[in-house]
């Protein structure tokens, strides 16, 4: 279904003249809001999406990894070998539906930040579910820090989340399908069969709004944490590498051309996403003990992550409003998790 503007948007307040009609809007367009977007398509559901198109985002900011392996003990999960393989297939079918490149399957090169921690993954070694994803002995990576040495995570990689993300307005934009604009609560109205909103019809509403949930009237019981990181563009004579690098929880990829990003910071309850020096300090002395060689910080960026207080994804249908759905919660992992749930609320949609 073809969806066409009945007039140019002049703000966030201006009425819709003529009355539209769509199956869904989806509010932000996010990683969480553009695959919501894409699974209703794969369903032939139509669906407008609306987005005020802020240039930081963590959406856009972030660096887009994921891996098997997490968090300070290294656990692996049951579940994210089941998200892993389901993301890579999503994000294949979204390149070759958008024309674009953007998932790059890489290990994760992990410096021993300790004597301790080394034995302790050494020792983790004869679980044969732990050691299928886990290269105890690989080639060094030059130009890094490493005295105690280093492991190799594989079946990892990241996701140009900007690039992914733009794709996806671009395709929305050539459909007349993304309204760039704040969505404005008080303007919702219930009907008995149906919802409005500015003067279109829907039966459906999905927040994915990222942070700016915790607004959000409709779901004010979900407990949506803001989590600020902050992420630095930096120039170096360092080796372009096909792995991503992370010591002393710092990641740093290679962007080519001598460009690499590198972060991040967290700052919990923390909504401020202006550039702080603090931010950039941080992760500019972590590089300062990873890097063998100079490097310049070219650009620093930040953006505000919306995570949960027992870190679980928020995907979930109104129990009063049925029209009514969120997804959010995301966090760090939102590129690994985004496509699992993404489907789960597509298919609370349908069914």
């Amino acid at each position: 279904m073809t969806i066409h503007h009945p007039m140019a948007i002049g703000s966030p307040l201006t009425p819709f003249i003529t009355m539209r009609k769509t199956n869904t809007i989806i509010v932000g367009q996010g990683i969480a809001g553009s695959l919501v977007a894409y699974m209703l398509y794969r369903h032939k559901i139509p669906s407008v999406v609306i987005d005020p198109g802020s240039a930081n985002t963590s959406s856009k900011v972030a660096a887009g990894m994921f891996t098997p392996v997490s968090g300070k003990r290294k656990t692996i999960h049951p579940i994210t070998l089941e998200q892993i393989p389901y993301a890579i297939t999503i994000y294949r079918e979204i390149e070759q539906w958008l024309g674009i490149d953007m998932l790059h399957l890489q290990n994760i090169y992990q410096v021993y930040n300790s004597t301790d921690e080394r034995n302790d993954l050494q020792a983790r070694l004869t679980s044969d579910a732990f050691a299928k994803y886990i290269i105890a002995n690989p080639n060094a990576e030059p130009g890094i820090l490493q005295e105690q040495g280093a492991f190799e995570i594989t079946h990892s990689g990241w996701l140009d989340c900007e690039l992914f993300i733009n794709g996806v307005a671009h395709w929305l934009k050539a459909k007349d399908a993304l309204i760039e604009a704040e969505f404005m609560y008080q303007d919702m109205k219930f009907n008995e069969a149906n919802m409005e909103y500015q003067g279109i019809t829907c039966s459906q509403v999905v927040f994915c709004e990222g942070y700016r949930g915790v607004n959000n009237p409709f779901f004010s019981d979900q407990n949506i944490i803001p989590c600020k990181g902050d992420v630095l563009t930096i120039q170096s004579d360092h080796p372009a590498t096909s792995r991503i690098v992370k010591k002393n929880g710092i990641y740093l990829t290679s962007l080519g051309n001598n460009l690499f990003k590198a972060g991040s910071t967290y700052q919990w309850n923390n909504s401020n996403a202006e550039p702080d020096e603090a931010g950039k300090s941080h992760i500019e002395s972590k590089l300062g003990e990873m890097l063998t060689g100079k490097f310049n910080t070219i650009e620093h960026q930040a953006a505000i992550r919306p995570t949960t207080k027992n870190r679980e994804v928020i995907a979930m249908q109104h129990p009063q409003h049925k029209g009514l759905f969120m997804l959010n919660g995301l966090g760090t992992k939102g590129v690994l998790q985004a496509p699992w749930f993404a489907r789960h609320l597509t298919d609370l949609i349908l069914h």
